[in-house]
């Protein structure tokens, strides 16, 4: 991966701005805050990731930003994911076809957040401890995906143990 630049304070002030939009304002503050140092690494020709103080914390493409799984994990630690915003809940069985690249299909979903709307960025968590596993774009809204048995509900563009993962978890 190659580090491209720093991202100005307005841009910085933007991603946080987008973090309180879809987060809310108590959780965007625990991503990212305006002393921060970002930087831009590009991960290929469609995807960058953001270094903030040094450690990789967000995914961009095109045009549209997200906290990477291994910052929704390590943040899960200390916060209880279960309150958040575009959070999509699956069962167990769903777990290791997401953690092998596979999207969302909503016969496993058991839970989800009612305002995602289509061509939301959510992120997946699974069922039993709550931890999270992907990150990709809702491809039916909310209330649709508790409600369907069948059909793809996500399509999942980062995961737990993908090649972003393997780069960034530390």
């Amino acid at each position: 991966m190659k580090i491209k630049h720093p991202l100005s304070k307005k841009e910085v002030k933007k991603i946080m701005e987008e973090m309180a939009r879809i987060f809310g304002e108590e959780v965007a503050e625990k991503l990212i805050s305006k002393n921060d140092q970002v930087l831009v690494g590009e991960f290929d020709k469609t995807t960058q990731i953001l270094f903030v103080n040094g450690k990789p914390r967000f995914i961009r493409r095109e045009k549209l930003i997200f906290p990477l799984v291994i910052t929704l994990y390590e943040i899960s630690d200390k916060e209880d994911l279960r309150k958040w915003k575009r959070r999509v809940v699956v069962d167990q069985g769903a777990v290791p076809h997401i953690l092998n690249g596979a999207d969302v299909m909503a016969p496993g979903i058991v839970d989800a957040d009612e305002e995602i709307k289509e061509g939301d960025f959510v992120f997946v968590v699974e069922e039993q401890y709550g931890r999270p596993l992907a990150i990709g774009i809702a491809l039916m809204d909310g209330k649709t995906m508790k409600e369907k048995k069948k059909g793809k509900a996500v399509k999942v563009i980062h995961h737990a143990k993908d090649k972003i993962w393997e780069l960034t978890a530390v």
